[in-house]
């Protein structure tokens, strides 16, 4: 079992109808639940309903109580009480699931991995520059096999099945966008974290909020996903940052915070620790000492 195996696992956009149908109608038999969500319409050997029920129940999100399908009661108040809620919430959660730690214990296994796949590939493209990437799936092998010291026991991708369901995961778990053409994003991700990342509601030293997110959404610069990736790469084809230095991925992400107005960032010359944005060929864009949150707007 791993999430980008589509065929077998089964795709967001029918994990979507899932949930909305169990918010909708409540705890419901197997059988009932396919049926309720179109089963009629896929054929016994690829019911993408059955499988991705199976895998996510596996995963966490779903659960069985007397013998009905249910949502886990660990995100069920997280989803709402309607369905549109529901959906609308329900990228973050996938995000929390897909990126636990029980869920990537074998982190380089081809078969059997859950998540691990999915965190793998997010991982190894977002240490890319990713102003330089050319994300064409026959690009992306080639420099796969460039990159990797041991491509025979440590892959990134299995097959190059795997590299369309990676866009698509990306795009929904908020790690890429999509308008003229797909790029490595990951604005909506770390916006998403926010609040857990600011937990204390404080203003955060630069390289503590770069640590903070990391925790969080472990294939950023410094999550353990990244630098289980990071350790596989030949520094001969892939320049290791020196310390100090945020990705292009995650400047990307940062700037754009600061742009819209979710988070102030700030340098301040009494201070010691800082962290570099970063373009192109790490080329370096601004120093930033300090991350505050969007201050609360007082109500009326």
């Amino acid at each position: 079992m791993t999430v980008l195996n589509r065929t077998n696992d089964g795709l967001f956009n029918v994990l979507i109808i899932l949930v909305r149908a169990l918010v909708r109608f409540g705890p419901q038999g197997r059988d009932q639940l396919i049926l309720a969500c179109g089963g009629e319409y896929f054929t016994e050997e690829n019911n993408q309903l059955s499988q991705t029920l199976t895998r996510w129940t596996q995963l966490g999100l779903f659960g069985i109580e007397d013998g009905k399908v249910t949502l886990s009661p660990a995100h069920l108040s997280q989803l709402g009480k309607t369905a549109d809620e529901a959906e609308t919430r329900l990228p973050n959660i996938v995000r929390s699931i897909a990126l636990s730690t029980e869920n990537n214990e074998r982190f380089w296994d081809g078969d059997g991995a859950k998540c691990a796949d999915l965190s793998r590939g997010m991982a190894w493209m977002l240490a890319q520059d990713v102003y330089q990437l050319d994300s064409s799936t026959k690009n992306l092998l080639v420099l796969e096999t460039q990159q990797l010291k041991d491509s025979g026991k440590q892959k990134i991708f299995q097959n190059e099945r795997d590299l369309p369901a990676l866009r698509e995961w990306m795009l929904y778990l908020g790690f890429a966008r999509d308008g003229m053409q797909w790029v490595v994003d990951p604005t909506d991700a770390l916006r998403d974290a926010l609040p857990e990342i600011f937990a204390s509601g404080r203003e955060l030293s630069g390289p503590a909020f770069v640590e903070r997110a990391a925790s969080i959404l472990p294939v950023l610069d410094g999550g353990s996903y990244r630098a289980q990736v990071e350790g596989a790469l030949k520094e001969s084809a892939w320049p290791r940052p020196r310390p100090g230095l945020v990705s292009s991925s995650l400047s990307r992400a940062i700037l754009r915070l600061d742009r819209e107005g979710a988070i102030t960032l700030a340098n301040r010359s009494d201070t010691e620790g800082v962290v570099t944005l970063t373009g192109t060929n790490m080329r370096a864009w601004r120093e930033v000492s300090h991350v505050a949150p969007a201050p609360t707007r007082k109500a009326r």
